[in-house]
């Protein structure tokens, strides 16, 4: 059986001119993460968001139908999340974020939790994953976590890396055989603060003791990463050594598969025997 593995999208409401849609809002995936996926021999489909404002959103099928359909969820990165999603207050205007995505995505991933089916979080994701279940976040690292390493730059983007240490005993540690440091791509100014509730830390920085992985303790498969496994597919002169992204996707959906059999087994008809 082929796995459909659903990714939020990324919203873009304002356009640059140059691209010939002005005024239009556009929904997107970076092509790394759908790669990722369908390296595995899944189907990567994105999971468009409909306009809450828009007359065409009365007739939209529910979000239970999305996730009928679809065997896991993986929550991409993007931009930051609005602080009044976790009862924040901003606290500079360039980390507002966006609230319209933030309400897209939480309702996907708390469908997607009640129907007990898989969810990876990356970067924003695992940021996304501590809010649901009433975390908060640091709106930003370099201001308010003196000393703490540099998680963000520009300039290096996806060749910016650093060290995460496995939590002993985490799940991490057990897929991954090992609780040693490991090198990952870093791309985030915002980081957990208050840990959401059911919620283990996976991973953290070794240097700064900054959260770089979760894991909710249900039954379902929830994790959330903060560096970027999908940057680690191809090996080259500035990603050698990073840790590998093949396992972390195995076990999603594996995960997934076995939901999937689950459901499959339950809502399998009787056979009946006549005599």
């Amino acid at each position: 059986m082929t796995l459909r593995i659903g990714i939020s999208a990324r919203l873009l409401h304002d356009p640059p001119p140059g691209l010939g849609l002005p005024q239009k809002r556009l929904q997107f995936l970076e092509s790394s993460m759908a790669h990722w996926i369908m390296a595995h021999r899944a189907i990567a489909l994105m999971v468009p968001f409909i306009d809450e404002e828009s007359p065409l959103s009365v007739n939209r099928a529910p979000v239970s139908d999305i996730v009928d359909l679809l065997d896991g969820l993986v929550l991409q990165g993007g931009i930051d999340i609005c602080p009044e999603s976790y009862g924040g207050t901003l606290a500079d205007p360039a980390w507002a974020g966006d609230a319209i995505r933030d309400r897209y995505e939480l309702a996907l991933l708390r469908a997607f939790i009640e129907a007990g089916k898989p969810v990876l979080g990356i970067c924003r994701g695992a940021q996304l994953i501590n809010v649901c279940f009433g975390g908060t976040l640091v709106q930003d690292i370099p201001s308010m976590r003196a000393g703490a390493l540099v998680h963000q730059d520009t300039q290096r983007y996806d060749r910016l890396m650093h060290e995460v240490q496995f939590v002993a005993g985490s799940s991490l540690a057990q897929l991954y055989g090992d609780d040693r440091p490991h090198q990952v791509t870093s791309i985030h100014h915002q980081c957990v603060d208050r840990l959401g509730d059911g919620l283990d830390v996976e991973a953290r920085s070794p240097v700064d003791g900054i959260v770089e992985a979760i894991r909710h303790r249900g039954p379902s498969f929830v994790l959330g990463v903060q560096w970027h496994p999908e940057f680690h597919l191809t090996p080259g002169e500035e990603t050698q050594g990073l840790l590998d992204s093949g396992p972390m996707m195995s076990a999603f959906l594996q995960a997934a598969r076995g939901r999937a059999d689950r459901h499959r087994t339950k809502t399998m008809p009787a056979h009946t025997t006549s005599h």
